[in-house]
């Protein structure tokens, strides 16, 4: 069985029924786009804990304390200047101009549940993202990286997380704006604020800290490699990451630190690291993170937890302490909830906080400024020009959203034999899930598709396999109308290349259009049946709905996965089987072909010849 999901154990809290159909300011929205049910509501709070004054920190802490002793859950963010007041040495440091609360909390009563297909409706409002600007300029910053290498060659510190922020226009609506972002991300730990002032939008990979039954986990993120389009690329990029030296000694260094914050709140000899250097896969980057956990002394408050661990390691640098000071006099603007914390406490000493990370803040009403906060991890060896391109890979979330989408498989269901190739086209539907971070469970895709065949059949079957991005199955089963046995498709072959770097042409999805549109425009031209694509070094690669194959010098030739195509299932199998090679063909070479063959596993092999232009 093949299931893929991030398997972060954690308790639900209590849920409330009835969600509201209209949100009001202030809410709190909690959101894990990894499964279908992972969103919670909080609202109409009972009472608001805002600090805004570090001499009034205590008494809120304590009030969230007292909160969730009451049996009410709080839920909310912290800000990362809350973190200069928690520690002694620092506090001389807190900014006396801040663009925010240290700590905004509401009290509610229990979280609703929320159908997924609330996003959908916010999608359909407009919304606009524009004049994407650095508040820090390219040299500035590369300066800074060097302040930080002299420190860290002068031994004050082993690592810096240093930050700037983004910002931009924003008009419309910004709850369009996170359906439409977490679309892509599909993060663990993403949320939306409405303060009444300001939408606060998290759509954060990160744990900072989860606690159960007294079990704290923390899951700090260090080290990072782009995304490749190609899958086989993409997998070589992920193994470098697995293996790189200088990534591995950041997340360490991370570890290390996060293992003694943790320390100080735990029982003794209970603190182990439990997955060392994972790397997990988000839609533009690969991801390194480690686990650690800890055994709470029984009753440990909210506030000894936030007093032990805040901020984040991963977002300071270590030692803890030291990073803080030099962050304070290189960063020239508050970071405020970005690298702080958003989430949740339920009663019953359950938490779950994210690291806000990709976090974007929206103020004003009608037409925003929208900021957004981003950095990286600096150690001696780090490259100052490869750290700003890597701040500017962690925006692309932002600047780059992909379009949503839908996984999809077409199987041929015949009766007496069952679906052909069943084994190709789940493991081809597996692999894209993992590309795309998409849950894959092969039990409820198997069970789905028995599902669509109707009681006793007496006619082969198309069915498509759909997944979408919440994990959720469905199925379109229509009659596989015969075709005849002499039928040669006819194929034009398009002027409008396709590009190898694009993820898109590598998996089967229902984002398309590309190929559908050029085949329908081309039909329309000379009634082809079929039509063929290059890329942009003019190689061929595949058909609309069908790969190619030429059968030249008595080989099947096949166009090579790296020009940039959809490894077919039919394809795959006859490679593996030595029925076909793989080559880089170009578009002189039909002309050479012996024969002209495209297919697909639902029509298998189909003669293919030039359609004829329009007389």
């Amino acid at each position: 069985m093949r299931v893929f999901s991030n398997d972060v154990n954690w308790k639900r809290p209590q849920l409330g029924t009835n969600a509201p159909m209209e949100l009001t300011a202030p809410y709190v929205l909690i959101d894990d786009m990894t499964t279908p049910d992972g969103v919670l509501l909080f609202t109409n709070p009972r009472d608001m804990l805002i600090c805004t004054q570090p001499q009034d920190v205590a008494a809120v802490l304590a009030k969230i304390d007292q909160a969730l002793e009451d049996g009410h859950h709080v839920a909310g963010y912290l800000a990362y200047e809350l973190g200069y007041v928690l520690e002694p040495k620092l506090a001389p440091l807190l900014p006396l101009e801040r663009n925010g609360p240290l700590i905004w909390m509401g009290v509610f009563d229990a979280p609703y549940p929320v159908d997924a297909g609330l996003f959908d409706a916010w999608a359909t409002e407009p919304h606009s993202v524009s004049a994407l600007r650095p508040a820090e300029e390219r040299d500035t910053y590369l300066k800074k990286i060097e302040t930080i290498r002299e420190h860290i060659r002068a031994g004050d510190v082993y690592q810096i997380n240093h930050t700037f922020k983004q910002r931009f226009d924003f008009s419309g609506s910004p709850l369009s704006l996170f359906a439409h972002l977490r679309q892509n991300q599909q993060a663990r730990y993403g949320a939306l604020i409405a303060t009444g002032d300001r939408h606060i939008l998290s759509l954060s990979p990160e744990l900072f800290v989860d606690v159960s039954a007294n079990l704290a986990r923390t899951r700090p993120m260090k080290g990072t490699a782009a995304r490749a389009a190609n899958p086989l690329d993409d997998e070589a990029r992920k193994h470098w990451l697995c293996h790189d030296e200088k990534s591995k000694a950041e997340n360490l260094m991370i570890v290390d630190l996060l293992r003694n914050d943790l320390s100080r709140i735990a029982l003794v000899g209970s603190v182990n690291v439990t997955d060392l250097f994972h790397v997990e896969t988000y839609p533009t980057l690969h991801q390194m993170t480690s686990a650690i956990e800890a055994k709470l002394r029984p009753g440990t408050p909210f506030s000894h937890l936030i007093k032990a661990l805040f901020p984040c390691g991963s977002v300071t640098g270590a030692p803890k302490v030291k990073a803080m000071e030099i962050i304070r006099s290189l960063e020239t603007e508050p970071r405020g909830v970005y690298t702080g914390a958003i989430g949740y406490g339920a009663p019953g000493n359950v938490v779950r906080l994210n690291v806000a990370i990709r976090t974007i803040s929206l103020s004003g009403e009608g037409g925003r400024e929208g900021e957004m906060g981003i950095g990286s991890g600096i150690v001696y060896d780090s490259e100052p020009a490869e750290e700003w391109d890597e701040c500017h890979l962690k925006a692309r979330f932002l600047t780059q959203p992909q379009p949503s989408f839908d996984l999809l498989e077409t199987l041929l269901w015949e009766p007496g034999s069952g679906f052909a190739l069943l084994d190709r086209h789940l493991q081809r539907m597996a692999d894209s899930a993992h590309y795309f971070g998409y849950g894959f469970d092969e039990d409820v895709a198997l069970s789905t598709l028995n599902q669509a065949i109707p009681t006793k059949p007496d006619t082969p079957l198309k069915v498509r396999l759909l997944l979408s991005a919440n994990a959720t199955f469905t199925t379109e089963a229509t009659p596989l109308l015969p075709q005849p046995t002499d039928q040669v498709w006819r194929f034009n072959v398009s002027e409008a290349p396709i590009s190898r770097d694009n993820p898109f042409v590598y998996h089967k999805t229902t984002n398309r259009a590309f190929h559908d549109d050029e085949r329908t425009r081309l039909h329309a031209v000379n009634g082809c049946d079929e039509v063929l694509f290059c890329n942009e070094f003019g190689e061929l690669t595949e058909g609309s709905i069908t790969n190619i194959f030429l059968e030249i010098n008595d080989q099947l030739l096949t166009p090579a996965l790296h020009c940039g195509l959809l490894a077919g299932t039919l394809r795959q199998d006859l490679i593996d089987t030595g029925r076909a090679v793989e080559a880089v063909l170009r578009p002189a070479d039909l002309e050479k072909a012996e024969r002209i063959w495209l297919g697909n596993s639902v029509r298998g092999l189909v003669p293919a010849t030039p359609a004829r232009p329009p007389h």
